[in-house]
Parts: C-alpha cells; structure tokens; sequence
C-alpha cells in the first residue's frame, strides 16, 4: 500500500484526550484541523506545496497526489497518498523517496527489451542500472511546513478547552 510516513505534534497526546472529553465538538474540531492541515499540502488533486515539491520525470507522481480523512469519530486520521503505479502494480514514489539499489532490467514476456533513444531504436536483452539516491522531498516539506502544523494543531486545542470550561 505504500509508506507509511508519521510525525511528532507537540500536545498531541492532551488534545487527544481533551477531544474525547469534548464529545461532538472534539470530533468536529479535530475534523476541521485535519482539513486545514489537509490544505497545507494539498489545496487539489495533484495541487498544493507536495505536488511542488514531487520531483517530475512524466508528472504522473505529482498528480496522483491526493488525500483523505479516515477513519470514525473515535480514530480519524488523515493520509496524504501519492498513488502513481509502475505497470506491475508498485507505487513507485516509494522508490523515489528510498532510492534503489543497482539492479538489472530483463524482458519479462519477450525475448528482447525495446525502446526508443532520441530517434534511434534499442533492443537488447539486458539493461544494468546504476540505482538511484533517495530523494526524502516530503520530509522537507513536512520540516518547512511544521511550524504551519503545530499552529492548527495548537488552534484545535484552545477551542476544544474553551468549549469545556464554558466558553
């Protein structure tokens, strides 16, 4: 399904309890958090500072990007994906952002591999490739956009607190 990328807020554990001491208005005020932070990183599909920051070849890896709030009133979350797929089936924005080793590219159905450089056509039966470096763009955004973060965060608690003292 992808990597699975979490972070440290701070005052995350208090404002989990006081949201559900808050009842409804603990679930509404951390559903309207998740969205402002949703927004932070994406304002539409394949829009936003992430598909910014997502290194581009063909573009399909940036617009792929997406969101979604999971979960019930009692375990939302929310999850950022980018679910750009090679043609076997992988999410290839894990190999973006953890690099691969050097590895070989044989033919799977045929007996040669073909494509085309510049205007001269290739076919062998056998491509070594060198691997490539990591490029972990999403946690430097996420370290740019922390602060953002912990403000919303922040935010959602002083309003979860004043409505329990009656304010």
């Amino acid at each position: 399904m992808g990597e699975i990328f979490t972070f440290e807020v701070q005052g995350i554990e208090e404002l989990s309890g006081r949201l559900k001491e808050a009842g409804t208005e603990g679930q509404i005020s951390l559903n309207e958090a998740l969205r402002k932070i949703k927004d932070l990183f994406i304002t539409a599909t394949g829009a936003g500072p992430l598909a910014d920051e997502t290194p581009v070849r063909t573009g399909k890896l940036k617009r792929s990007t997406v969101s979604q709030i999971m979960g019930g009133p009692a375990d939302m979350r929310l999850e950022i994906r980018q679910a750009a797929m090679t043609p076997t089936g992988q999410f290839y924005g894990w190999f973006v952002r953890e690099g691969t080793r050097p590895h070989e590219i044989r033919p799977r159905y045929k007996k040669y591999l073909h494509f085309k450089i510049g205007e001269r056509f290739v076919k062998t039966k056998l491509v070594h490739h060198p691997g490539t470096r990591p490029n972990p763009y999403h946690k430097r955004l996420l370290a740019r956009l922390m602060p953002n973060v912990q403000e919303i965060v922040n935010e959602a608690g002083k309003r979860v607190t004043a409505f329990l003292s009656g304010k």
